[in-house]
């Protein structure tokens, strides 16, 4: 079996995580895609973070209508914080003998040094990272190679990192909760419809 590994707040999941984990789905061929909600994230202030329970199920509402994606549990069910090593060392333990994918964004991947262990991390998992505009591509973390579109992966090379610069992410959920009236196409119907009832990202209300 081959595992995609999409963490992140997700506060809200949005239409650009989607289409990065069905590119990345179909770049390396993956069985099934998890997007994984962090309780707390190790590298944010948690004030004025959305709570876990409405970021958790506004992605199972995300997922839930694509075949091969996956809402997942593993770091909310834990009430505290949780780092990616042990998201990851988790799922190894969960899904012995598959191939982990971890996808993270040339934001996230610019910091990856200060993570805890994060050499350890090169070792549980294979990295797709994705272009987000504005953040370059660090070469000088771990070997890399960078795919071209259409490109086979063969994941028993010596490469544990893969760029895909012809992947990106638009938008930030950032962006997103700043200007939630005028960016809500960015969003899933049942998303959207998710935060009008329950009143999201209104002053005062998370």
């Amino acid at each position: 079996m081959r595992i995609a590994i999409i963490g992140g707040t997700f506060d809200p999941i949005h239409n650009g995580h989607l289409a990065v984990g069905r590119s990345v789905a179909t770049t390396f061929k993956v069985d099934q895609v998890h997007f994984v909600p962090a309780f707390t994230p190790p590298h944010k202030e948690p004030r004025g973070i959305t709570s876990p329970f409405h970021r958790f199920a506004m992605v199972v509402l995300a997922t839930m209508p694509i075949a091969h994606f996956r809402a997942s549990t593993i770091e909310v069910d834990a009430l505290e914080k949780r780092y990616t090593v042990q998201t990851l060392e988790l799922m190894r333990q969960k899904y012995p003998g598959a191939d982990l994918i971890f996808v993270a964004g040339t934001d996230m991947y610019e910091d990856i040094d200060s993570w805890r262990e994060f050499r350890r991390l090169f070792e549980l998992a294979t990295f797709a990272i994705v272009n987000r505009p504005g953040f370059r591509f660090r070469e000088d973390i771990f070997p890399a190679y960078s795919l071209k579109p259409n490109e086979s992966i063969d994941l028993s090379t010596n490469n544990s990192v893969f760029y895909l610069p012809f992947v990106e992410q638009p938008i930030s959920s950032t962006e997103i909760r700043a200007d939630i009236g005028n960016t809500k196409q960015w969003l899933p119907a049942q998303v959207w419809n998710y935060i009008e009832k329950n009143e999201l990202y209104t002053k005062g209300r998370h």
